[in-house]
């Protein structure tokens, strides 16, 4: 009966001793199968983008055919010439742009924490463009508040129409400027467009050269609005955006990892400006 009783008390002790470990190290993060990690493995991580296909029925839809192959062209093509020395004292990241940004945070917040950099918060301004971006103090302002290493923006999906690109190489241009002023290192995903835009892609790509993404050039699912692509895209279009930022140097974001992050970082929603 003893014997019984000690058995019971050994155990007894065990349970607490974990049970204590659990209430105090909740930061630990989860070592558990992650849904965008799981998703991208079922979609054979580089052929994701080649499988998915757009169905809408404009007709200024973009040609599947263009999709990968000028793509790659492309990136290939790139000439490389970073305008400062990234090395590892980068860790804060500053993410900011348009409504693009409220499905493609998530997926950039955990490739930068797979890799060690911090996410310090999202400024997502619905309806903005390169003109609130250039004409505003916006920018400036969320740079001496989080203080970042680095930014990542995500602009010019609200653009699609526009025609006047002498004004939006000018926006585009000041924005590129207000970065490198503050000898900020950057970089640019390009709009990932529903449909084929009226030339804004080109004044970005020319703006920001080898530091700009053409997210124009990606097949993507898309959202039930038919325009911003859905969130299992978003994995897919910032793991080819996180490849191209490893292969220039930029940043090293080639770790992927099976880990769930307990906190969130910070997200700003600004409202729809008045006027474009």
């Amino acid at each position: 009966m003893k014997r019984l009783i000690w058995i019971g008390v050994f155990f007894n002790l065990v349970f607490l001793i974990f049970l204590t470990k659990a209430i105090w190290q909740p930061q630990l993060s989860l070592e558990l199968k992650s849904p965008e990690l799981t998703f991208l493995q079922e979609l054979e991580m580089g052929q994701a983008v080649e499988k998915k296909k757009v169905v809408l029925e404009s007709s200024d839809t973009i040609p599947d055919s263009i999709a990968v192959d000028s793509l790659q062209k492309e990136l290939i093509n790139q000439t490389y010439d970073f305008p400062y020395t990234v090395n590892d004292s980068i860790k804060r990241i500053l993410f900011v742009g348009d409504s693009q940004l409220e499905n493609l945070r998530k997926p950039v917040r955990k490739r930068l924490m797979d890799n060690d950099y911090q996410l310090v918060a999202s400024v997502v301004w619905y309806g903005s463009t390169t003109k609130q971006w250039a004409n505003t103090d916006t920018l400036a302002y969320f740079i001496s508040k989080y203080k970042p290493d680095f930014v990542l923006v995500a602009l010019g999906l609200n653009e699609v129409h526009a025609r006047d690109f002498e004004k939006r190489t000018k926006y585009a241009q000041t924005i590129k400027s207000n970065l490198e002023q503050r000898n900020l290192p950057y970089y640019y995903i390009g709009p990932a467009f529903w449909m084929k835009d009226k030339g804004i892609t080109s004044v970005l790509q020319e703006t920001f050269g080898e530091l700009f993404y053409p997210s124009h050039l990606l097949t993507l699912e898309r959202s039930n609005d038919g325009k911003h692509p859905s969130k299992d895209a978003a994995v897919v279009w910032f793991e080819k955006v996180a490849e191209q930022i490893t292969t220039k140097g930029i940043l090293n974001l080639g770790s992927v990892k099976d880990t769930i992050y307990r906190d969130n970082s910070e997200t700003i929603f600004l409202k729809v400006p008045k006027n474009d």
